[in-house]
């Protein structure tokens, strides 16, 4: 292969990055993409276009100055050039950064219409002065691969990314924000300290300039049975939930709308604002002479999650009035102490999914908790029917983007990573009163969960559930199969109308159930208890032989009948009405099941 002599070249003297003489290259044109490399360094290889021709010496070429020291290619040095095809080195994808200035999705499609079957590097910087556009080469990725060069195709996936943007920071201060985690720091802590810490350098390093505002957040839940125990003044702010209990929101805005290059003042900020928080807001009604109900801070599963996301959406679908066009994009980040798990209500997660998808807003949720062993995020929805028979429901929303949050901190004594918290210690009961009062007390305190526990063979739902797939099942049908095994012990439902254990005799009901081929939807095992309504004496219940506790692990819930949700991943069962903003997430779902 012939070398040839490196020179280089100022953007003053030329605008391209490659010259050449092509009366040495009679076989080259514009457009095409050749290979430089170092002879010594075989493998730093720098792929450049050639845009432009000159009348340079016999046997050298040139390169922009800028270029060859960020490549490693000396001055005067004997390089290897070579002709390439431009499918042989294309790029799957494409990150490119701007800041300070506005992209709507029309600059965006002409910015990419414009790099198609071109030739790019790392931290290259693209101006095209028709759209007045400044950005920057981020990361590429070719065949699984981060790469330093390539070319741009009509299958290239260019991602954008603002570095002026507005962004919002919902710190949830639930109960567990005063929890220690396994390193003995308080969840707070790790949020503050860690988290938010290490995403401001990031920020700084990446030289961003966001513009945050950060809010406080949480939920109270008052002692009270009716609406006549609380002053006048506090009426108004009052909600009731599915059970009956007296709740309000509150929210504390720490920064709105602030630009900083060092966000230490903030953090300061945040770690006063939690020494007093949970007594403002416990207290946050008081007055002299005024008789309140008890107040309690909620946990995380039954704070205002859905509530801050509809907050920032009120403010990010009004985009268009009054738009800055110094930043582009739009975030919403939720910090929660708690694992991914939610309460909430079925109504307000589908109005919640669907304006999200509308805008085009994106949502994460970070949890600074243990991650659980099961799939999160997990919505659980309020059941308000109150009847022993029915069941929970949940949904894993493909709109959230999760993540969890842990630190670099070791135990050197142990590679333990509990993923449960310790229940709650239970009131004290006194030694003299025998352990047949103790024993009364142990089924009193929650009946439904030692029902659970007691009645529960959960060896025999190991073999079960455990059991492997038949060979002739297809792709889409072991999706169905992982399905089942996070719902029920049994896809039949049975009831049971003879209380005597060990003459159980299952009698079939009729299909109430929802669709199971919607990988969304699951069903919790409460309703398993339906058959322990009219047990006539608990404890001759539990009582009975191991045998006969195995005969019942086929119990399934009633469900009632309702709406299957959307299923994510086969948006060719989606009925919903196609719109230009809904139709830019259909690329992330793959098109059918069996792919």
């Amino acid at each position: 292969m012939k070398h040839y002599k490196l020179n280089t070249h100022q953007k003053s003297y030329s605008d391209a990055d490659l010259l050449i003489n092509q009366k040495e290259h009679p076989d080259t044109k514009i457009g095409d993409v050749v290979e430089v490399y170092d002879r010594e360094d075989e493998n730093s290889r720098l792929l450049l276009q050639i845009t432009k021709f000159n009348d340079l010496r016999r046997d050298e070429i040139s390169i922009e100055a800028g270029i060859a020291t960020q490549f490693n290619l000396r001055k005067f040095a004997y390089v290897f050039m070579r002709r390439v095809n431009a499918s042989d080195v294309a790029l799957d994808s494409i990150e490119i950064t701007f800041k300070d200035q506005y992209m709507g999705r029309s600059e965006m499609w002409r910015l990419k219409t414009y790099l198609t079957d071109t030739c790019v590097y790392i931290n290259k910087k693209i101006e095209n002065n028709e759209m007045q556009i400044r950005c920057q080469v981020y990361e590429m990725w070719a065949q699984g691969e981060r790469v330093s060069c390539g070319v741009i195709t009509e299958d290239t996936k260019i991602v954008f990314r603002s570095s002026t943007s507005m962004v919002y920071l919902f710190l949830q201060m639930s109960s567990e924000m005063w929890d220690f985690d396994i390193h003995g720091d308080l969840y707070f802590e790790k949020a503050v300290n860690g988290f938010l810490t290490e995403l401001f350098h990031k920020w700084k390093k990446l030289g961003c300039n966001h513009e945050v505002t950060v809010v406080l957040f949480s939920r109270t839940f008052y002692a009270a049975k009716s609406l006549d125990e609380f002053p006048d003044h506090m009426r108004d702010c009052l909600q009731l939930d599915y059970k009956g209990r007296y709740y309000e929101d509150f929210y504390r805005v720490a920064i709105q709308n602030e630009r900083n290059e060092d966000w230490c003042t903030v953090l300061t900020q945040l770690r006063k604002l939690f020494t007093s928080y949970e007594s403002t807001v416990l207290r946050y009604h008081e007055r002299e002479g005024v008789r309140i109900p008890a107040a309690t801070n909620s946990t995380a599963a039954q704070g205002n999650f859905l509530e801050v996301l509809n907050i920032s959406l009120n403010t990010f679908e009004k985009h268009y009035l009054d738009r800055t066009f110094d930043r582009t994009g739009q975030l919403s980040v939720v910090i929660t102490p708690g694992v991914g798990v939610f309460e909430v209500d079925r109504e307000l997660t589908n109005i919640t999914k669907q304006r999200i998808i509308d805008n085009g807003v994106g949502s994460d949720l970070v949890c600074v908790g243990e991650q659980p062993l099961h799939a999160v995020p997990l919505l659980k929805f309020h059941n308000k029917d109150t009847t022993v028979t029915s069941a929970d429901d949940y949904s894993l929303p493909h709109w959230i983007n999760l993540s969890f949050y842990s630190t670099n901190k070791k135990v050197a004594y142990s590679n333990f990573i509990p993923r449960i918290k310790l229940p709650p210690i239970v009131a004290n009961v006194t030694l003299n009163e025998g352990n047949r009062e103790s024993e009364k007390y142990f089924l009193s305190c929650n009946q439904s969960e030692y029902i659970h526990n007691s009645l529960f063979d959960y060896d025999a739902y190991d073999e079960q559930i455990f059991q492997p797939p038949p060979a002739q099942s297809t792709c889409s049908l072991q999706r169905v199969v992982r399905a089942k095994k996070t719902s029920v012990p049994s896809l039949e439902t049975s009831a049971y109308r003879n209380h005597d254990w060990e003459n159980l005799t299952p009698t079939k009901i009729p299909n109430l159930r929802r669709k199971m081929s919607d990988p969304d939807i699951y069903h919790g095992t409460s309703g398993m208890l339906a058959a322990l309504t009219d047990t006539p004496n608990l404890s001759e219940s539990l009582a009975s032989d191991k045998n006969a506790r195995r005969s019942i692990v086929s119990i399934a819930p009633i469900v009632r009948p309702g709406r299957a949700l959307i299923n994510p991943f086969d948006p060719s069962h989606v009925t919903i009405k196609l719109t230009s903003n809904r139709r830019r997430w259909t690329h992330i779902f793959p098109k059918s099941t069996e792919k």
